[in-house]
Formats: C-alpha cells, structure tokens, sequence
C-alpha cells in the first residue's frame, strides 16, 4: 500500500483564507461588522458556559467529550476505587467493577489477564482481544506492561457506535488510556507498599502409605493379588478377598534397581509452594503553569509468586510535557514510557509444576541418596518429571523483555474552535531469553543438556492527523465535526537457535558457539500496513437531543487486493428526558435515553493467510514411526555425505478471497440521575452479530498436506444486558458524628449463539457432523457422555442399558438415544461455560480521615471442568501417579454414599472419556478486596496509609469439588493476599 498523504495544510490555508476574506469583509462594511460582532460574542459566550457547565470529560477517541453527551455504550471507570490495589495491572485491578467486561485472570507474578467485552467469537478458533489504545498509540498486547500509577482515566467502549471511530481493529471493543499529565505548583509523590500470598490447596495427595493402601484395595476389589501389582509395595495381608484385612505395608530398601533412591514421603506441595512476597514503589512528579506542564515517575515493582522460585521485576520510567507557543495557538507534546520486564521461566511451568505435585507419587525423594542427582520415576512409577528439579533448573532461566511505548503531538489552533493535530505513536519491544537446561538424570529420566536462545522484536508505528471544527448555531444547534486519516505499520522479526553437547554444564559457559551437536537455526519476519480515513459528526441540539454519525474506510495489506478495503459506519442518538418543559419531577437530575447501532472490523490473520506456503523442511522425523523421514531433502547423487539438496513442502492454502470479519451492533441504554446524585445508573440491552468470522480450518488427513487455510468462517450472535446502580449518602451518629458511604453495584450477561459455520470448521467444535453440531449453541458448549451417578447394584446394572464395563461402584452413562446401548451415539452436548451472569458489589465507608472498602465479585452459573478427578477419584485412570485423598471415601458396598468411584487398577468402563462427571457448577462469589485506610492531617503530612487483603474468601455452591472456580485446574492458583502501603506527597 502507498504512503498516506494527507490536506490539513490545504484545509488550513482554506480555513485562515476565509477569515481574512472575512476581515476585508469587516473593513470595507462597518454596519454590518457590528451586527456580525454581537452574533459572534453572544455565541461565543453561550459555548463557554455549555463548555463551564460540565464537569467530566471523557476520552473516546481522537478527541474527548462531555461524558453526559456520550450516546453510545462508552464506560469512565472509577480509578480511584483501585488506587490501593498493586499497579501490576489495571485490568486486574477492575474485575467485576465493569459491567459487561468479563476478566480472567490467575496468579502469575506477570498479572496477565484475558478480557472479554460483551462475549467473544469463536472462542479458541477466532480472535477475542479488545483494542488497547494508550495516549492514542493501539497495541494488542495487555496493559501489565503499564505502570497502574500513570493512568489518569479508562474508558471502555462497549458498543459498535462509540468503538466504530476504531473501525478495522474494534470489533471486540476498545479500551482507551489517558495516562496522567502534570499541572498545579510542583508536586512529588511517592507510593510503596509490600505484599504476601499464600495459598494452600485442599486436594490433600495421599502419603506414601496411604497410597500403598490404597493400591491393595483397588487389586482386591479386582480379585487380584495385591503383591503381583506393582514392584514397590509387598503387603502382609489375610488373603480373604470376601473379608480383606490388611495387616502391614512392606516397602523395598530401595525404589529403583541402581539403589539410589531410598522409599520417602514426598510432600510435593509443600516443597514446591511457600509464603511469598512482593514490593511496589512509585515515584512521581507533577507540576503546571497556564503554557506548559509535565509529568514523571518512576516505578519498581518485584514480585514473587507462592510457587517457589516464580518471579516478575517491572522497571517503568514515564515522561509526559507540553508546551504552549504563540499565545495558545500552537501546543506541543510528547508522552514517552519505557518499560524494562524480567520474568524467569517458571511463571510459565508452574501450572504444570503444581499438576506434577499431585501426579508424582511421594514414595519419590527429591535427590537420590548421596544428594547428588535428583529422584525420580522407576518401575510402578509413572514416567514424569521432579517438580522440584523444574524449579531448580528453571530459575535463572529468565526472560527480559524492553518496550518504548510513546507518541509526539502537534496541535494547532487557525481558528476559533478549529483544532488541527497530528500525532505519531510507535511501540516498540524485544523480547530475548536464555534457556540453558543442563543434562540430568531422574530416575529413568535422562537428558541431554539444551541450550535454546530467542531474539524476538517487533515495531509498530502510528501516524495520525485529525481537524475537529465546533460551531454552535443560534445558541442551541452545537456541531462538532473530527476529520481524520491515519497509518499504522506493523514489523517484526524472530530468530531461535539451539545447541547441544557442552563441554561444561557451567551456565556462564554454556553459549551457543561452544555447542558441538544438535546445532539449529530458524527465523521469520512479518508485517502488514493499516490505512484508514474517518470522519465524526456530533450534533447537540439545546442539550436534550444528542446524535452522532461516524464513518471509518480501512484498508489492510493482510487482505487480497479485492477486498482490502472496509467501510465501518456508526449511529447514535440520544434523548435527555429530564431537560424536557413538560418532565417536571424534582427528585430527578437526569434522564437519558440512548440508541446506537454500527459496525466494526477485525484484521487479527496471519499476514501470509492470502498465499499458498511452501517451506523447505531439511529433515523431520514422522511422529508415527522411527523409520520415516517427511523432510524435503534427498541425496539425489547417492554421495551419502555433505549437505542435501532439498526440495519444498506445502505448509498452508491460500485464501486470496479473505475479507473483513465485521460485527454489527445495535445497543439501547437509559441513564438516570435521582436526588441530587444520590441514586444513579445505567442499563444497556445489546444485540451484536459477528459475520465472516475469520479462522482457521481443521482440515482432515485425507485433504492432503497443507490443506488448512484461513477462512472466513460463520457467523456469532451475542446478546445480553448490562445494569449498574449507585447510590451515596451521609448521615449521623450521636457523639460520633457523619459518615459519608458510597455502594455501586452492577450485573451483567452475555449470551453466545452459533449461527452458521462452514464443513471444513464446524466439527472443530465437536459432534457428530451431522443432527448434533454447534449451530444453534453457545460455541463454548462441551460435547460428551451425559452420567448419572454410579451404580450401586448388581441389579441396576441390569435394568440399565447394556454398559460395556458397568458395575456396582462403577459410573452410570445415560442411554440418550434410547436404543438400549451405551455407545458413542449416546454424546450430545450437555453444558458450557458461559456465565449465566457476572457480577461486582463495591461499598466504601468514609468517616473524617478513615474510609473503609469492601469489594464482592462473582459469576454465577456457567460450567468448568474439574480435571483434578483424574487424580484424585481414580486408581484406574493413570496407575503409577499418585492420587487424593477423596479415594480413600471410594464406593464400597458398605459406603455407598459417596461420589468417588470403586478402586480399581482397570479402566473397563472407560471412564477418562469426555462426561459430565468432571464438569461441576462455575459459580463462585469471593470478597475481592477489603481495605481501610487512614489519611493523615496535611497540616502534618500529607500522606496516607492503608492496609488491604484481596481474594480472602470464595464462596462456592454445594457439592462444587473446585477449590476456585476461577482457576479450577492446573493453572498458577490465585493467592490470598495482605498488603500494607503508604503514599505521600510533598
């Protein structure tokens, strides 16, 4: 795509053109430059008080505005509320506080999170992100790469109209960051405040004797003997299988063949986790004057996560400034953040750790008996790896990512009320890391060393150039009218190299240049362009009747020529009742209707999705058998030495008839405002349609090698509701005097329906292809057997539908079909894991220098998988792993109420598959955040001091086995933490 150019010099000369026609005008006719005099200043002076009379100004994109003139489903959230929370992340910070916006999270000392506005697309098949727009420069990447401490506002859009200013990149919503900038008599600020987590799981893995307990009873219930079962026990038992008794566990002198591991009782959990701790400070400076202002700080946050040995550092620094130039006409500005992250590579295995710590049996110790190499899987054990040695030799496997996050501006005043700007954003990161393992050996786990270095970088650039031109008509009919065009350039760059077989295991020696096997090399490179042109029309006519009008053109080079090009238009109307002559009710502030309808795009493909790739694979080994090579070299002369001639291979098919995918939205809200403030809200019903979704297909084996291409596949409809309410008071106790309270609360629901999908992708989503698709449902909806608790006789095995492997104990499957046999006919989709609603309550308490906050987040209804049961339910499922605790409550035929199946070593009734017995009710209510505060006299000091706990309490409902709904399986758990901190300005 060609360079932009762009007319504002031409609009400019037009505009300044006219003023001095106008000025000759004015010379050469006196009369009438009176008259035209006292129209201007009476129009003048009656957009200056519409302009005093507001309060809150609002960014929304490109431009700001009033936010009581806000037609569409833009939400200002309230910073104050989490500005004693951890500047991690802010979004974070916001979860349950925003209606309508669904944030996932866990405990990853790096605080990223997932979010959601008003549903998703195809889920794992489609792109879900919202745009992130900071001080006017997009980014895709999350906000845990910004200082909490810097922002001075967020607004979420929700909808298409306020979004479609966005077009190409908002179909998933935009949220829009205004960092801070400085003003007032020079001021520093300083924050710094220490936390500790922790958190115990209650899954309770068995001992070493439990677990050989546990065993026996598993081979006596299958009639078998118990010392023919596995090498590691031996048992002293009466070898009655009617009565069992059993009388002693004898464990080996030693667990594997090479005597190097004596038995041991492992606490896996509490070898892996610990109390951790973290530190955040920030420092700041502010000051202003009526031509120029700026703003620093700089922050330090390190924090350390209770998986042992997780750790994240964020150094930040930010400069924001202005300066104003020739009275006013002319300001310049910039606003430069640099960011320097440093993680090790545990925050990513700890998932995987913590699942290792109830698979790997305790009977394992953490180092073989001369303390020299580490314990691990033998004979009756199953082949996975020391928890404790992944953290070990991950630690200083660290991560450093940079970013240069910044934008420069010019603005430039020709005109009263005309507003020419042009501004030039770039993002900047470079991603490396180090990843050296050393060889070892665990048992019969044995590696060679590996070192693997990566170099990632990638640049993306913004320029954009607006004209916002305010007229005001007879005192009643404002028009504000934006113009604007701009380019975004995407480029990055990947290169990774491997190396094996060091001379030393010393990590300070090991670099690439001393690898003597294994030597690898790959790379690529991408990038892509965005071009775009919008206009904005506001019209406010007497401040009761409110309209917008936007219309975007993108055009993206990641499509074919023939449908580069996207038109994304918005409307938006608004009506405030409450200014009305004839609405007379006292009690009322404000009554707002709106209605908003538009479209937005999305362009999130791979870049090459328009070409056919063909790649040269020099050597693979098939994943099916040792004797096939699929690469594309072959020694064509018979040399059988030197390097190979090689030829390509299709990767992928290109699409060159790609389009935009577009989402269409029609939104209906009502704002009101009653007794002086006291009572306020809103509410929105949306109605949002995505078509053309863009997503990659699953093609089947029998299509051919590099079948799958990128497609536009179906289409999503979301709808749902969003309500928020506040209400703040005061009132008086005797001898205490006035508290001033404040509760907001909001609900909010998302309702997801497939509507169409193409063959090549609806069977992605599981059924079986034919009567039983996704159409019709949620597309998180799972597919699978549907149980019905466990057989507890010889008779209901009987009467039910003929179950290969049915028992008394065993898990009972619903005969969906009816025909009398449990087969795979018998799968349908049975839940899924939307939410039935989220929800946030926030109650703060403010008395003289105390304020009290308490702060409820919940989610009710929606499914999640608890995919612990494989562990901590069964013998069967996974023999040489260890298992829960719930297994010593199995079913017997004297403990029939319980849930946990019979014990056995055979999986006949095949009970891993796909069920409802490991999905359970997602609901969950946890007390996010309950602080107090006190601000000390400024008189003295101006300071603050606050102590708060976050995450302190869950409450699930009954019989949900999940500990935390929100983080159900194998994931970095979410900590309970207390936090005490201090901020003061000087």
């Amino acid at each position: 795509m060609k360079k932009q150019t762009f007319a504002l010099s031409a609009l400019c000369c037009a505009l300044q053109s006219a003023g001095l026609a106008a000025q000759v005008q004015q010379d050469s006719v006196p009369d009438e430059l009176v008259v035209q005099q006292q129209n201007s200043e009476a129009q003048q002076s009656a957009l200056e008080k519409k302009e005093k009379e507001v309060e809150t100004i609002v960014v929304v994109g490109y431009s700001s505005t009033r936010q009581e003139d806000i037609t569409g489903a833009a939400v200002d959230v309230k910073i104050a509320d989490v500005k004693d929370l951890s500047s991690a992340n802010i979004m974070q910070n916001l979860q349950g506080r925003v209606p309508g916006v669904q944030i996932l999270t866990n405990g990853n000392p790096n605080s990223t999170a997932q979010v959601k506005i008003r549903g998703q697309g195809l889920g794992p098949l489609g792109y879900n992100d919202p745009l992130y727009v900071v001080d006017g420069v997009p980014m895709n990447s999350g906000l845990h790469e910004i200082n909490s401490n810097d922002i001075e506002s967020l607004v979420v859009l929700r909808d298409a109209a306020s979004a479609s200013i966005y077009g190409a990149r908002a179909a998933n919503g935009v949220i829009i960051i205004t960092t801070k900038k400085g003003s007032g008599e020079p001021k520093f600020e300083v924050k710094l405040n220490t936390s500790t987590e922790d958190f115990e799981y209650d899954l309770n893995p068995l001992n070493t004797k439990q677990r050989a307990e546990v065993v026996w009873r598993a081979a006596v219930n299958d009639r078998a003997n118990p010392n023919n079962v596995s090498p590691l026990y031996q048992y002293d038992w009466n070898g009655d299988y009617d009565n069992p008794q059993l009388n002693n566990v004898i464990l080996n002198t030693y667990i594997d063949s090479a005597q190097t591991m004596r038995p041991a009782d492992t606490d896996w959990f509490d070898e892996v986790t610990r109390r951790s701790t973290s530190k955040d400070l920030n420092l700041s400076y502010s000051s202003g004057s009526d031509t120029s202002a700026v703003y620093a700080s700089f922050g330090y946050l390190d924090r350390n996560g209770v998986v042992k040995s997780s750790e994240f550092t964020r150094i930040s620094g930010r400069v924001n400034s202005h300066v104003e130039l020739f009275d006013g006409k002319v300001r310049v500005g910039e606003n430069l953040a640099l960011t320097d992250q440093k993680q090790n590579l545990v925050n990513d295995l700890a998932g995987g750790i913590l699942g290792l710590a109830i698979e790997q049996q305790s009977i394992i110790p953490i180092r073989t008996e001369d303390g020299t190499g580490w314990g691990g899987p033998t004979a009756g054990i199953t082949d996975r790896d020391n928890p404790v040695r992944l953290l070990e030799m991950n630690k200083d496997n660290t991560n450093r990512f940079n970013k240069v996050l910044g934008n420069v501006y010019v603005e430039y005043l020709p005109l009263d009320d005309l507003t020419l700007r042009t501004n030039y954003g770039l993002s900047y990161g470079n991603f490396k890391f180090r990843n050296f393992t050393k060889a070892f050996q665990a048992g019969s786990l044995n590696f060679n060393d590996r070192l693997t270095v990566t170099d990632d970088w990638n640049k993306t650039t913004v320029w954009s150039n607006t004209a916002e031109y305010k007229y005001l008509l007879n005192y009643d009919h404002m028009f504000t009218l934006l113009v604007g065009n701009e380019t975004v350039e995407f480029e990055s760059e990947f290169f990774s190299a491997s190396g094996s077989g060091f001379a030393s295991q010393d990590r300070d020696y090991a670099f690439l240049d001393q690898a003597t096997s294994g030597i690898t090399a790959n790379g690529f490179a991408d990038g892509w362009t965005l071009k775009s042109y919008f206009t904005k029309l506001d019209y406010d006519y007497d401040r009761k009747y409110l309209a917008s009008f936007t219309l975007r053109r993108d055009g993206s080079s990641r499509f074919g020529e023939n449908n580069q090009w996207g038109n994304f238009p918005a409307a938006s109307v608004g009506w405030r009742v409450s200014d009305e002559d004839f609405f007379k009710f006292d009690a009322m502030n404000q009554l707002k209707f709106r209605a908003s309808w538009g479209q937005n795009g999305n362009q999130e493909i791979n870049t090459r999705a328009t070409s056919s790739i063909f790649q040269s694979r020099y050597a693979t080994q098939s994943l099916f058998t040792n004797e096939q090579d699929e690469g594309t070299a072959y020694d064509l002369t018979g040399s059988d030495q030197g390097n190979l001639p090689s030829g390509f291979a299709k990767v992928s098919s290109g699409n060159p008839d790609l389009k935009w995918e577009t989402s269409t939205q029609l939104n209906l809200g009502v704002d009101f405002d009653f007794f002086d403030s006291a009572l306020y809200g809103s509410f929105d019903w949306f109605r949002k349609r995505t078509e053309d979704i863009l997503t990659t297909t699953q093609p089947l084996a029998t299509e051919g090698e590099g079948a799958q291409m990128i497609v536009n596949g179906g289409t999503i409809e979301n709808t749902g509701i969003e309500l928020m309410l506040g209400y703040t008071d005061e009132f008086t106790v005797a001898s205490l005097g006035s508290f001033t309270f404040d509760i907001t609360g909001n609900i909010s629901t998302a309702k997801n329906k497939v509507i169409a999908l193409p063959d090549s992708v609806v069977n992605s989503f599981g059924g079986n292809g034919r009567d039983k698709t996704i159409l019709g449902k949620s597309v998180n909806s799972v597919f699978g057997y549907v149980t019905d608790g466990l057989f507890q006789s010889a008779e209901e095995v009987a009467a039910h539908a003929s179950q290969p492997g049915a028992a008394p104990g065993r898990i009972r499957y619903v005969d969906l079909n009816g025909d009398g046999i449990i087969n795979d006919q018998d799968q349908d989709f049975f839940t899924n894991t939307d939410p039935d609603f989220i929800y946030g309550l926030n109650f703060t308490l403010t008395y003289g220098r105390w304020d009290f906050n308490m702060f409820w987040q919940g989610v009710k209804g929606g499914s999640v998988r608890n995919s612990w049961r494989l562990f901590t339910d069964f013998t069967s499922l996974n023999i040489g792993s260890n298992y829960g605790d719930r297994t010593l409550n199995a079913w017997t035929a004297g403990n029939t109420d319980t849930n946990v199946p019979a014990l056995t070593l055979l999986d006949n009734n095949n009970e891993a598959r796909e069920s409802s017995f490991y999905w359970e009710d997602g609901s969950y209510l946890k007390l996010r955040n309950l602080s107090i505060a006190y601000n000390i006299d400024p008189a003295i000091l101006d300071a603050r001091v606050y102590l708060s706990a976050q995450n302190l309490l869950t409450i699930t409902p009954s019989g949900t086995l999940s500990q935390d709904p929100e983080a159900p399986n194998s994931v970095f758990p979410i900590p309970r933490t207390l936090t005490l901190g201090l901020s003061m300005t000087f």
